[in-house]
């Protein structure tokens, strides 16, 4: 018994020592009287104010003098917060911030708008493709010390070059040193310039360094589609050597996007479950938010179809020679047609030129600009047909010529025609038939 009272005695000693230990630990009143510093699981915590809200934050120690140095650290961030100063961890962070890093979180947050809007999946496609020689070159650099002086340089890297794309074929790890032009570096730099705008956004930069940079391109200097279009019988001398060295699914490609006006990434992802010859409609999925989701079978088109469907060895209508479950690559398309006209010792010829060429080819025949803009799924309207797309050749040009009367007194002469083409801002009349976007 008198054992078992002296350890319950030792006991209560050891209590009240912690206590009056605790105690004098908290003996600042003002502490006491503020509320601001309490005890959560053996740490001190402290009450403070985050993105305006009263919380508790751990300061990580139980040493009271430190948690007052904590929580008068965050108390003189709030008040710089609220007054219009940066704290110096962000100011060092922000100069500490790469190139890299944020790029990185701008793919993580799905290279949205500027207005936090999605972009289509096309666009999300190359944008990626343009921030490979990006990131390959201003990757390491500081994100807040970028100047225009350093896109400069990066165009003499690009124009020299400097940057080695590295990709795979079949399989394969390939390398090839690439070149960029004054075009490729400005839509790659526009590219770096939204991945900078959603780091100010999120604060992870205070301004975008890069804002107000120029162009170094002119609206003089781009080269638009019509001008790596062929004329008729250039597709004709492109299709009849292709198909004579056997390279029946290149020229069928080709003459695909001649005769339908469909950038290369619609055509090649085409089901032969699209295709309606009975109702003499092709059921296509726009790319860049197009409208019009199908294409008239015309003649041409509907002998080309027919033809292909003899040498089907896919769902596909245009399958990989190396599977048949996915589409031809476009970039072994573009190298076999420039490979073609090289030969043939003609003009360059892209496959976007094809696309002028049906726009060109229905403006000869007398449809609108109106009528071609939505014939080609192209949302713009009959503006960019003019300005982008349409040509007029200097054939059909001498004709419509020959329609001028210079004298009142001149009878006109017999057979002539009216104008072949029309320029009309007016949305064209579609029938009830065609199915609607």
């Amino acid at each position: 018994m008198l054992g078992a009272g002296i350890v319950e005695k030792s006991t209560v000693a050891i209590v009240e020592a912690a206590n009056k230990f605790q105690n004098e630990r908290w003996s600042d009143s003002t502490v006491q009287k503020s509320n601001s510093l309490d005890w959560k699981g053996g740490k001190i915590v402290a009450r403070v104010r985050v993105n305006g809200k009263s919380t508790w934050r751990s300061t990580k120690t139980d040493n009271p003098a430190e948690a007052r140095k904590w929580l008068k650290k965050w108390r003189s961030e709030e008040w710089m917060e609220e007054n219009g100063f940066e704290a110096k961890g962000v100011v060092l962070h922000r100069a500490r911030v790469t190139v890299g890093e944020l790029v990185a979180a701008y793919i993580q947050a799905g290279m949205p708008t500027r207005k936090m809007r999605q972009k289509s999946p096309f666009t999300v496609k190359n944008e990626k493709y343009f921030l490979n020689p990006v990131v390959a070159y201003f990757g390491q650099m500081s994100a807040a010390a970028l100047t225009v002086v350093d896109c400069d340089k990066y165009l003499e890297w690009r124009t020299s070059g400097g940057y080695v794309a590295k990709f795979t074929v079949r399989g394969k790890p390939q390398t090839m040193q690439t070149r960029g032009g004054k075009r490729a570096v400005d839509l790659e730099l526009v590219v770096l310039g939204n991945a900078l705008n959603l780091a100010v956004r999120r604060a992870v930069l205070s301004s975008n360094p890069l804002a107000g940079r120029g162009r170094y391109t002119s609206s003089s200097e781009v080269r638009h589609c019509r001008e790596v279009a062929p004329t008729p019988e250039g597709l004709v001398k492109i299709e009849t050597w292709l198909r004579g060295r056997n390279e029946n699914s290149v020229a069928d490609i080709v003459c695909f996007l001649a005769y339908s006006g469909l950038r290369i990434g619609e055509a090649l992802a085409l089901e032969w479950e699209a295709v309606d010859q009975s109702g003499k409609l092709l059921h296509v999925k726009r790319e860049k938010r197009g409208i019009t989701p199908w294409v008239p079978i015309l003649n041409e088109m509907e002998a080309l179809l027919n033809a292909m469907k003899k040498r089907k060895t896919s769902y596909l209508l245009f399958p990989s020679p190396f599977d048949p479950s996915k589409p031809a690559d476009a970039s072994a398309i573009r190298r076999r047609l420039r490979a073609t006209c090289v030969a043939l010792d003609l003009g360059h010829v892209a496959p976007h030129g094809l696309r002028s060429y049906f726009v060109t080819q229905a403006r000869e025949s007398g449809l609108s600009d109106a009528d071609i803009a939505m014939l080609i799924g192209d949302k713009t309207g009959p503006q960019i047909i003019a300005q982008t797309y349409g040509d007029v050749r200097d054939d059909h040009l001498v004709r419509q010529a020959q329609r001028i009367r210079l004298t009142a007194t001149q009878p006109s002469p017999a057979g002539t025609e009216p104008s072949s083409i029309e320029s009309s801002i007016t949305v064209p009349d579609v029938s009830a038939s065609f199915p609607s976007p």
